[in-house]
């Protein structure tokens, strides 16, 4: 029977290091307390592991993936004999909907950094049933339950429209004036400009709309636009204007979605394309989505929900790969039913770094995005996903258009193009080089093309200027810690700084962790800055704009000098550092790779090893979610 083997399988994990104390205490709550199988107890604490590595739960029969994926050699019950279990558990539910939300509250484990094993305990106790077996997936109650209510969320709002324009000679005339051109009724050609034409006349269309695109594609200028157009559709059928909503995960990231709309209205009204009452009607504030929702401390549950959604009637949501599944399944059960909403990203980036990769799962479901036809009405066809048609792809890189080597290497690796990818580092350019050597070497070319750059940041006449010079540099590295990590820079560039204080003025910051009672969030930037006679204050530049903290005000944070990848992303810098460690590491990945050298708009220096740089290559970012079955179950596929 599968009881030994699970109990032995709990046993091995547990010496080998490849459990968490609250996935060992899940695992011990599920036997001793509620006396469960003891091949449930070994689910359990996996499904709970599973989530920490970015997964939603894991496959039953797949288990042995995530086995490796924690380097754990451990012998699992026969797949038969666990299925078996975990459908007679009573703590095991068979389908999502079975699982109340009430009792998924209850069953809340690991969905926030500050659960302990103590915590979820006391939680869990009243709760019927812990775990979801369903599609031959094991997950957490509370995430089979995210995942199906997102997907019912999506289908629903895929399948519905909106009212068609009626004067549609004067809906293209606007089109064109917006775009220098209408939008033609088959946009065959992928690269074709009037794709943001055609974007804009989607939001039309219907209540759910993906644009996606690699960096510098245009996205925040086509949505500068479709807001323009939403405006001036609304004035031609005599209604209010639309109620807009500009949101992002990252307080840095919502700072630029403003930044980049306000840049857009200001040229397009001096260029005539759009007039001085649409101007002011577009909005310029975005927010991060946490505020957005209605952060409450303590509490899981955000002020707006499905029972109190937002009052908007479009929303748009900048950087959506980095939207987790449990933010997205709360932002779309807000998302009021009559509203359109507009996701922005791109899906070949890392996904998020808490569970699941919604946006990849979207578009996987929607589609290329490249052949979508202006006049296609939502999808009716019972023999079409209801998701076709939702997604539009932008493929004309704008930012590195002075960069040719760039746009050429973030194609190779988005496309997976290894020799494409080595010839291009190898190529004699000024916009991309590629190096590698030891630690000596490394420092010294760190000393000779950052320090000058950081020590210009103190000298800066203000914060605001100090903030400007500091985004056209970073670091990036693949670790936090280690030789080749952000840690062991960031405490090096303190020293070569000459600092004598944690807070020594000119010192970057950035916020390691959502404090919406701060009103910082993960990734803001903040420059250290000292009055020649007054106290050191912290600087954000944030979607209220400027403002400083006092340095023991600040919530969990870090020095910013050299980041990790994962804190770079949603951020763009004129030149970026890239270190790659010499020994192999799992976070190494082609879409680590693409997300770091895609923050650069002009130069790249990439230090790392050939072997490295194979294996990062050969690697894919894998999470393991069941969105994307859920959606297909939904739809007859």
């Amino acid at each position: 029977m599968s009881d030994g083997f699970a109990l032995r399988a709990l046993q091995a994990l547990d010496a080998q290091g490849a459990l968490r104390p609250i996935d060992s205490a899940f695992a011990t709550l599920l036997r001793e307390r509620l006396g469960a199988d003891p091949a449930v107890a070994l689910a359990g604490a996996l499904a709970m592991r599973a989530v920490a590595l970015g997964h939603s739960g894991f496959v039953l029969a797949e288990a042995g993936a995530l086995l490796a994926a924690l380097d754990a050699e451990v012998v699992l019950p026969a797949h038969a004999d666990w299925a078996a279990a975990l459908r007679a558990s009573r703590h095991v539910a068979l389908h999502a909907r079975a699982i109340s939300h009430a009792d998924a509250d209850r069953a809340a484990t690991g969905d926030d950094a500050s659960s302990t094993a103590a915590a979820s305990s006391s939680r869990l106790q009243d709760a019927t049933a812990m775990l979801v077996f369903e599609h031959g997936r094991v997950c957490l109650a509370r995430y089979a339950r995210y995942e199906q209510d997102l997907a019912e969320r999506i289908i629903a709002r895929a399948r519905s429209g909106t009212p068609a324009v009626e004067d549609e000679p004067a809906l293209a005339s606007r089109i064109a004036k917006l775009f220098g051109h209408a939008p033609s009724e088959a946009a065959t050609d992928a690269r074709a400009p009037d794709r943001q034409a055609l974007a804009a006349t989607m939001a039309l269309q219907r209540r759910l709309l993906l644009i996606t695109g690699g960096p510098g594609t245009g996205k925040t200028t086509t949505v500068a636009r479709l807001l323009a157009l939403q405006i001036e559709v609304a004035r031609m059928r005599g209604d209010p204007a639309p109620r807009i909503a500009l949101a992002a995960p990252t307080g840095r990231a919502a700072v630029r979605l403003g930044e980049a709309i306000e840049i857009q209205a200001r040229r397009d009204l001096e260029a005539g394309r759009i007039d001085a009452d649409t101007a002011a009607a577009i909005p310029r504030q975005a927010q991060t989505l946490h505020r957005l929702l209605g952060w409450r401390p303590g509490r899981v549950a955000f002020r707006h929900d499905a029972d109190h959604p937002l009052p908007f009637d479009l929303i748009v949501v900048d950087e959506a790969s980095m939207v987790d599944l449990p933010l997205m399944a709360k932002l779309f059960a807000a998302a009021p039913t009559q509203a359109t909403l507009v996701l922005l990203g791109d899906p070949d980036q890392l996904p998020a770094v808490e569970a699941g990769d919604v946006l990849g799962e979207l578009c996987r479901a929607a589609g290329d995005g490249l052949t979508l036809s202006a006049v296609d009405a939502p999808v009716t066809d019972t023999h079409a996903h209801p998701l076709a048609g939702t997604r539009v792809h932008l493929l004309q890189a704008w930012r590195q258009a002075e960069a040719g080597a760039l746009r050429d290497l973030a194609e190779a690796l988005r496309e997976g193009d290894r020799d494409a990818v080595f010839d291009r580092l190898r190529e004699e350019d000024a916009a991309l080089q590629w190096q590698h050597g030891d630690i000596a070497a490394l420092t010294e070319i760190l000393r000779a093309r950052t320090l000058p750059h950081w020590q210009a940041i103190a000298d800066a006449a203000d914060p605001a200027m100090a903030l400007e010079a500091a985004s056209r540099l970073r670091v990036l590295t693949a670790l936090r810690r280690g030789p080749f990590g952000a840690e062991h820079w960031n405490a090096w560039y303190a020293i070569e700084l000459g600092a004598r204080e944690p807070f020594f003025h000119g010192r970057l910051i950035a916020i390691a962790a959502n404090s919406p009672s701060h009103g910082l969030y993960n990734g803001d930037l903040g420059v250290v800055w000292r009055e020649s006679r007054g106290e050191a204050a912290v600087w954000f530049r944030t979607a209220e704009g400027l403002r400083p903290w006092r340095c023991g005000q600040l919530p969990a944070h870090a020095s910013a000098f050299a980041t990790t990848v994962h804190k770079a992303q949603g951020s763009e810098f004129d030149e970026t550092i890239l270190i790659l460690p010499d020994a192999d590491t799992r976070v190494l990945s082609r879409e680590l790779l693409y997300t770091a050298l895609t923050r650069a708009r002009r130069q790249v220096l990439l230090w790392s090893h050939p072997a490295t740089l194979e294996r990062a290559l050969a690697r894919r970012t894998w999470r393991d979610s069941g969105l994307e079955t859920r959606l297909n179950a939904l739809s007859g596929f």
